[in-house]
């Protein structure tokens, strides 16, 4: 039987306890940053609730899209040391918020698009080596039908 405490972690399999001890660490040394990297990385918990389904490749894709975006406004909290303003600013562009959301959906448009291609090259090449084993049953077929004929006469 399992006690209380493992009951309750089964809902978050990937949460290990030394992610909360970085998480800590992070908000008392950068909370700027981290709040800065926490609105940009909005659109992923929206699409991770939106599209539950998604594979960890299809969230790869997604996160290299939006690192990209994330790259100019966190390097400009870093090179402020964290100050709220700046962190506020970068937060409050409407460009980076476009380009964020923006970023989400391209991401999530190629994986689907790249899924898509895959299964019909995955069809077409099936349907090929379909063609090329019937061809070959028919002409063994053939060959079976002569030799019976000639094993006859």
């Amino acid at each position: 039987m399992k006690g209380p405490s493992v009951r309750g972690r089964e809902g978050m399999p990937g949460f290990k306890w030394w992610h909360g001890l970085i998480l800590g660490l992070l908000l008392a040394y950068v909370p700027g940053s981290l709040l800065v990297g926490g609105v940009l990385l909005l659109p992923l918990v929206v699409l991770h609730f939106v599209d539950p389904d998604a594979d960890r490749q299809r969230m790869m894709i997604v996160l290299f899209y939006l690192g990209a975006v994330m790259v100019h406004p966190l390097r400009a909290a870093w090179l402020a040391h964290g100050d709220w303003q700046t962190c506020v600013q970068q937060i409050t562009q409407p460009m980076t918020l476009i380009l964020d959301w923006m970023a989400v959906g391209v991401a999530w448009l190629v994986a689907e698009v790249s899924a898509i291609g895959a299964r019909l090259w995955y069809a077409d090449y099936s349907r090929r080596e379909r063609r090329a084993i019937e061809k070959r049953i028919n002409a063994l077929r053939e060959e079976w039908l002569e030799t019976e004929k000639g094993s006859k006469a």
